[in-house]
């Protein structure tokens, strides 16, 4: 099959290109940086252009682009997406409707809410990890001792628009999402934020806008339910890693800036192919603390952890759970003081690490692979 691959900087690029040539397809590549994804004249003219000049039997891309689907429809070829962010920005959706599109979905709940919106051309489909890239990355080579830490956590500290959106807003509103916060903080394998966000309440925050004139701004239920979530998993990152760094050594590796007191030195950003392996690798344990409104999917993090035979601590995820057993495969935690007690525990028995990072390996090496989901994709 001719594929044309459309890519803008995604992560696994590399490893969906090795992936389509391994299975004997022929690809090329247009890589472009849109200043606006949802506006751009002369992009749509040249893929058109493209696409005219050129036969290809499909066009895919790592995550979905409106303009690139705006264009397969027109051109009349299918296009095919496949989406490591979740969830997807709520105005993608008004792009969705094209028969050309076959959008793909890690998060199973995200993509049956799409489905249940009239969207039959979103499909569910768990990620994927390249093994034999990461074996060869880390064969026989001994890592930077900042790589080897024993409690390690490489991702964001979430800054949260949240407080921002909610400065105007009276004492109530307020006091009703902080009351939401608290309680979803205590609740893992279910995200019941968006349900509780009620049409007074977006009501009542939108009219405290207008009241100072601005007009521009209106805030929608999922556009609050994911600064509410961003919010949550900050300071759920945060509480975690300052217990563990009160406890063990622990290691944070995520952007340049002030973090609060307590918090785990920083050791800075690392390249996702050069480096962050050798972290997930040399590491004791690796800390997964999903984005809250992921609300079942497996994180391209933590199949990124187990690829490089990394140990994965990793919060309850429905999917996780259900294609990986705990203790087992994995180690999973239902709150933050289940999430220090294993820390505890594992520090103290390097022989059931080993073999829980060895099981969690042979697991994605047989059932997360690039080829098997690109198969299950065309």
């Amino acid at each position: 099959m001719k594929i044309l691959l459309f890519d803008a900087g995604s992560y696994t690029y590399r490893d969906v290109l090795t992936a389509f040539t391994k299975m004997g397809h022929s690809c090329r590549t247009v890589f472009y940086h849109f200043p606006d994804r949802y506006e751009d004249v002369f992009f749509e003219e040249r893929l058109t252009e493209y696409l005219a000049e050129h036969t290809y039997d499909r066009v895919f891309s790592v995550n979905f682009f409106p303009l690139v689907a705006k264009v397969c429809d027109r051109c009349h070829i299918r296009y095919l997406s496949w989406s490591y962010d979740s969830p997807l920005e709520e105005r993608l959706q008004d792009f969705f409707q094209y028969e050309t599109n076959r959008i793909f979905l890690f998060d199973r709940l995200e993509a049956e809410e799409y489905r249940k919106k009239g969207f039959q051309n979103v499909r569910h489909l768990p990620l994927a990890v390249d093994t034999d890239r990461l074996d060869g990355i880390l064969a026989g080579k001994n890592p930077p001792q900042k790589f080897c830490g024993r409690v390690s956590f490489v991702g964001k500290i979430y800054d949260s628009p949240l407080d921002g959106l909610l400065s105007l807003a009276d004492d109530y509103c307020k006091g009703y999402i902080q009351g939401i916060l608290q309680a979803q903080m205590r609740v893992y394998g279910a995200y019941f934020v968006e349900e509780l966000l009620t049409d007074d309440l977006l009501e009542k925050i939108n009219l405290s806008y207008e009241k100072i004139g601005q007009k521009r701004v209106w805030l929608t239920r999922r556009g609050l339910s994911h600064a509410v979530a961003a919010k949550i998993t900050q300071q759920e990152r945060r509480e975690l890693l300052m217990l563990s760094a009160e406890r063990f050594d622990t290691r944070l590796y995520t952007y340049a800036g002030t973090l609060p007191e307590g918090m785990p030195k920083n050791c800075g950003l690392l390249k996702y192919y050069e480096e962050m392996p050798f972290v997930f690798r040399h590491s004791h344990l690796n800390l997964n603390i999903t984005l809250k409104d992921i609300r079942s999917g497996i994180p391209l993090r933590a199949l990124d952890i187990m690829g490089s035979k990394g140990v994965l601590l990793s919060n309850y995820q429905p999917e996780l759970a259900e294609w990986f057993q705990d203790n087992v495969d994995v180690i999973l935690y239902g709150s933050l003081k289940e999430a220090l007690d294993k820390m505890d525990f594992y520090l103290k028995h390097e022989d059931l690490r080993k073999k829980i990072a060895l099981n969690g390996y042979r697991k994605v090496k047989r059932y997360f692979s690039y080829e098997e989901r690109i198969r299950q994709i065309l």
